[in-house]
C-alpha cells in the first residue's frame, strides 16, 4: 500500500516547548508507524527550524523526498492554546513556506502511484500551493479530502470545489453542520445533513468524528455508527489526524466498514490520551486497547 498526504508541516507551538505537528505529516506519521509505503509533498523554510524538520521527519522513517525548501518563506511556526479539557486551539501565521509548495514531476509521479491521495483544506489558502494540489489531483486514484477548518483560513466555495473532487469526505461534527447550513441546508439532524451533502457533492462516502463520541461512517447509501472509547484526555492535538490515519489503514485494506471504524476511534482515544500528535503506538498496543485481556 502506498499513501501520499499534501499539505502543511510545522512546529505546533506550545507552552512546554515546540512539537513537530502539520495534520497531513501526522497522518502519514502513524501511517509510516503501521507499515506504510508513505509520503509527503510539502515545503520548509531555509531555516533551522526547517532543518530540524527533516531530521525529525527522518527519525520517523518518513521519507522526505518531496518536502521542498523555499528560500525567502519561512517554515510554519503555529502557537497552539489548550484548554482546561485540552481542546485545542491554533494561531497560524501566513504566509509560510507551504504556502508555496510546487507540483515537480517527481511529485505528480509519486501520486499517480500512489494508492491514495491525502489532502486537506488549510493548504488551500494560498493560491500557489493551491494550483499545485490541482495539478496533483489529475495524477490521484483515490482522493482523500480531510476538510479540517481553521477559521479565516478557507472560503465556502474553496470547500465546495474540494468537496466535488473527493471519494471520501472526513469532518467533524461541528464541521459537517457548519458546511451544511453554509451550503443551504434545511436540516437539523447529523444524518439529514450527511444526506443533503451527498445528494449536493460527488462524494458517496464520508466520515465524522464527535469527539468522545465516537464516529460515524456513510458508505454509499449506509450509516455505520461507533461510541468511541473512554480515556482521560491529555490533549486533542493530532487525535483526529490519527482518527484518520487509522481509518485509512483499514479502508485501504477492503476490512469492513464497522471494523474501519472500530480501529480509527481506538487510534483517536489512544492518541487523545497522550501529549502530542505522534506518541509510540503499535499495531498490537491498538488490538490490545480495543481487546483488553
Amino acid at each position: 500500500m502506498k499513501i501520499t498526504s499534501f499539505g502543511e508541516v510545522l512546529w505546533d507551538d506550545f507552552p512546554t516547548g515546540k512539537k513537530l505537528g502539520g495534520a497531513p505529516l501526522n497522518v502519514v506519521t502513524r501511517l509510516q508507524s503501521l507499515g506504510v509505503d508513505t509520503s509527503i509533498i510539502s515545503r520548509i523554510g531555509d531555516d533551522e527550524d526547517g532543518r530540524t524538520i527533516l531530521k525529525e521527519v527522518e527519525q520517523r522513517k518518513v521519507p522526505h523526498t518531496f518536502i521542498q525548501t523555499d528560500p525567502e518563506q519561512a517554515t510554519s511556526l503555529v502557537t497552539v492554546t489548550l484548554s482546561d479539557k485540552g481542546s485545542a486551539s491554533y494561531e497560524i501565521v501566513y504566509p509560510c513556506a507551504w504556502d508555496r509548495i510546487e507540483a515537480t514531476q517527481e511529485a505528480c509521479d509519486r501520486v499517480a502511484e500512489s494508492d491514495a491521495f491525502v489532502f486537506g483544506s488549510l493548504a488551500t489558502r494560498d493560491e500557489v500551493s493551491r494550483a499545485a494540489l490541482e495539478k496533483l489531483l489529475e495524477h490521484a486514484r483515490f482522493k482523500i479530502f480531510d476538510v479540517n477548518l481553521r477559521p479565516p483560513h478557507y472560503d465556502y466555495e474553496r470547500i465546495r470545489h474540494f468537496l466535488n473532487k473527493a471519494d471520501v469526505v472526513k469532518l467533524n461534527d461541528c464541521e459537517l453542520y457548519e458546511l451544511a447550513e453554509a451550503f443551504g441546508s434545511p436540516y437539523h439532524s447529523l444524518e439529514q445533513n450527511v444526506g443533503f451533502l451527498v445528494d449536493n457533492f460527488n462524494c458517496r462516502n464520508l466520515c465524522i468524528t464527535m469527539g468522545e463520541h465516537g464516529a460515524i461512517f456513510y458508505d454509499d447509501g449506509t450509516f455505520y455508527y461507533h461510541g468511541g472509547y473512554r480515556v482521560k484526555v491529555a490533549d486533542t492535538v493530532g487525535s483526529g489526524d490519527n482518527f484518520l490515519a487509522g481509518f485509512i489503514y483499514k479502508l485501504m485494506n477492503n476490512a469492513p466498514a464497522d471494523e474501519t471504524l472500530s480501529f480509527a476511534c481506538a487510534l483517536g482515544a489512544m492518541v487523545a490520551s497522550h501529549h502530542g500528535a505522534n506518541p509510540e503506538i503499535s499495531l498490537q498496543d491498538i488490538q490490545d486497547f480495543m481487546y483488553p485481556a
